[in-house]
């Protein structure tokens, strides 16, 4: 895998880079939070008229026809930026959902409301006892006489639920809960009869709800793609969103790195700079390390996204577990190297370290892709003595 960037990739990294800088400082991060409900309708605006939100839709579909590496290319300074607007998810995943399921107008004209940025739609897949397991759907759909579909059901985690235009909900046409067969993918009005939505805020300030749906009507013409067969899509979309994330990730972690070397190089005991103090060189030094292998992770992650050999899901798995456990690392010595203070809402390093535990509970926790990379590592090494 070639690691440096083209022309055209290190454009798009420094547009979001500058942007980060000038128009989403921590302050406005802050106020944001605070105030303005951990979303803005102007920014999500500048992504699209940036193109970010078709960055890796084929250009056929109105996107820039990139690759995930360039949609991981700008969550990492999105990470850096702490930015609240839910960019992977109400980004990254439904784009790359669409692209994978829909067809010909519907797939056009849904497209072309996330990438615009005028239209704002998340996705509810996420349930209470599925911790990870993307086929774990127990809300159905059934459709009635006049072709109409009737879905009841919970769903939970549902990102940028509280702001979306519209809702691709995840529901079981047929099967067992757990079945790999019988996912279907419908557009919900979130104003619709029978919506309910549940809104909190997340750790992080992000905006987010539980949704529940009872009787709810959608029509045949807005179902996406065949009912039933829906699952192969979705599992892409979410590793491709998984792996976003997990750019987001290196993002914070990469930040906290560099705003914790510099607290020491500033911050003053017994007359001289922390920083040279031999023990904190090495806790440095350590978080530095543990910065590189979550990238490495991330650029495994990222070329099986291009393969796509059959263990793409297993590497994204992996490319998760590193990320998360190096980011946990990572973030809790830079609030110790603060002094304990970094915890407080001034300092940013404690704000890296609650948006590492929310990319945690996203798409499964670290425990649950650690298992699963495990257990291939298992099986390869069966086949191997075998």
């Amino acid at each position: 895998m070639n690691f440096d960037l083209s022309d055209e990739q290190q454009m798009l990294q420094d547009s979001a880079q500058r942007f980060v800088q000038k128009d989403y400082t921590f302050e406005h991060r802050r106020k944001l939070a605070a105030h303005g409900g951990g979303f803005s309708r102007d920014m999500w605006r500048a992504f699209g008229e940036m193109g970010w939100l078709g960055v890796a839709v084929p250009e056929a579909f109105g996107g820039l026809g990139f690759t995930p590496v360039e949609s991981a290319l700008i969550a990492e300074q999105f990470g850096r930026g702490l930015v609240l607007e839910p960019y992977v998810m109400c980004g990254v995943f439904p784009a790359a959902l669409v692209t994978r399921c829909a067809s010909g107008k519907q797939r056009d004209e849904l497209l072309a409301e996330i990438i615009s940025g005028e239209t704002l739609i998340a996705v509810a897949h996420s349930e209470r006892e599925a911790r990870g397991v993307v086929s774990h759907v127990s809300m159905t759909a059934k459709q009635a006489q006049d072709g109409a579909w009737r879905l009841d059901g919970h769903k939970t985690l549902v990102v940028g639920a509280t702001m979306a235009d519209r809702l691709i909900v995840v529901a079981r046409v047929a099967g067992g809960v757990r079945d790999a067969a019988g996912l279907g993918l419908f557009v919900v009005d979130p104003h619709a009869a029978g919506v309910t939505l549940e809104p909190y805020r997340l750790l992080d300030g992000t905006p987010a709800a539980d949704l529940v749906l009872a009787s709810v009507t959608v029509e045949a013409k807005a179902v996406i793609g065949t009912p039933g067969e829906a699952l192969k899509g979705l599992l892409a979309a979410v590793d491709e969103a998984i792996v976003a994330s997990c750019a987001e990730l290196v993002g914070d972690i990469d930040d906290t790195v560099e705003l914790t070397a510099e607290y020491l190089k500033t911050r003053k005991q017994f007359g001289v700079p922390i920083g040279s103090f031999q023990a904190l060189q090495h806790r440095i030094a350590d978080m530095a390390i543990d910065a590189m292998q979550a990238r490495a992770t991330l650029h495994r992650a990222l070329k099986a996204l291009s393969d796509d050999n059959g263990t793409r899901s297993v590497e994204v798995s992996g490319c998760k577990a590193q990320t998360i456990r190096s980011g946990k690392f990572v973030t809790q010595q830079g609030i110790q190297l603060h002094g304990g203070y970094g915890i407080t809402d001034e300092y940013k390093v404690g704000h890296h370290y609650r948006r590492t535990l929310i990319v945690d509970a996203l798409f499964g926790n670290m425990e649950y892709h650690l298992n699963r990379y495990a257990r291939q590592i298992q099986a390869d090494a069966r086949a191997l003595a075998a």
